[in-house]
């Protein structure tokens, strides 16, 4: 028995919300942003799992597949099933680029831990297994946060709560809002980037945060779709990040004058993101990243919609034809 499971990009903080905010991503086109896991039992008398990475970002993974985070979620669900679990065999098709600002090793995360859940009859709940994820995660980017973790898993925007019972909550959306996501081909460190924050932010600094981050959710639920989007303004990371991002000022400029509402960071970078009102917009914006921020051949630029679903099992007509 084999089954194919997805988890979608995602874009942590959205400017206005570090730590707070997070969108699931899924590409117009009809793409899978994301990365896809091939779960299936290994033979009767195996002793060992096994893990296979193919994909389009597979070099960008640990070459000894034991550092996998397929192979840690795999160890960390056993032991918190606590109950005899026969060995797998694993197939990773990584399209995320790794050090991207697009959830990348959430979404290897969820996409693992989600699966395992589905393919064992779910024996964890649902708190239990966001639980577990955003532990895993946290090892890897250096702090406990689902700002990716929640919309790869749940889907939509999600807003990040203190309460224990409902730590997600899934936003409202402008349906006729997308945003166009560019990787240039280069990696930043997530716990790095994290690093080149200050320990302590100024009173008016956080002041303002707050104010931005109320207007843009108030502006979703209300439809006030002005307040949303004069509200998207990154005071907490993006003045200490914008050196790692070199290109950041210039582009944003360019995408002001073609009239696209806002360019921020999506997670720690380098990916960039453009939130756009109408698909013109998105050509335009889709075109002055390509154009202008693309530096090798593993950058990519997607034009997106909200993904709604977030980690799913994936039917025949969605899966590829061939994983390897």
């Amino acid at each position: 028995m084999e089954k194919t499971y997805y988890a979608p990009a995602s874009i942590g903080n959205f400017s206005v919300g570090f730590d707070t905010l997070g969108l699931a991503l899924s590409p117009v086109n009809g793409e899978l942003l994301g990365d896809r896991l091939a779960i299936a039992t290994a033979a009767k008398h195996s002793t060992k799992s096994k893990l296979v990475v193919a994909g389009r970002y597979r070099h960008q993974l640990p070459t000894k597949s034991q550092d996998n985070l397929v192979l840690r979620c795999w160890t960390a669900f056993r032991r918190l099933v606590a109950k005899p679990l026969p060995e797998l065999n694993f197939t990773l098709q990584k399209e995320l680029p790794v050090g991207s600002g697009l959830g990348s090793s959430a979404c290897s995360v969820v996409v693992t831990c989600y699966g395992l859940n589905h393919f064992f009859a779910e024996p964890l709940t649902t708190m239990e297994l966001l639980n577990l994820m955003a532990e895993i995660e946290g090892g890897v980017s250096g702090s406990v946060h689902l700002d990716n973790v929640a919309p790869a898993f749940l889907g939509g925007m999600q807003l990040m709560t203190p309460s224990l019972d409902e730590p997600a909550l899934k936003l409202p959306w402008f349906s006729h809002w997308s945003v166009v996501v560019s990787y240039p081909g280069t990696v930043i460190n997530t716990a790095m980037a994290r690093q080149v924050l200050p320990a302590t932010i100024a009173l008016p600094t956080t002041v303002r945060a707050a104010k931005n981050l109320a207007s843009f959710v108030s502006g979703l639920y209300t439809e006030n779709e002005a307040l949303a989007l004069n509200a998207l303004e990154d005071t907490i990371a993006e003045p200490y990040r914008q050196p790692l991002i070199p290109k950041l000022a210039s582009l944003r400029e360019q995408a002001h004058r073609l009239g696209i509402h806002h360019l921020g960071i999506s997670g720690a970078g380098p990916t960039l993101f453009a939130l756009c009102t109408d698909d013109e917009q998105a050509r335009q914006a889709q075109q002055l990243f390509e154009n202008h921020y693309h530096t090798n051949a593993d950058a990519m630029t997607h034009h997106c919609r909200v993904d709604l679903s977030g980690a799913r099992l994936l039917v025949s007509e969605e899966a590829p034809n061939a994983i390897s």
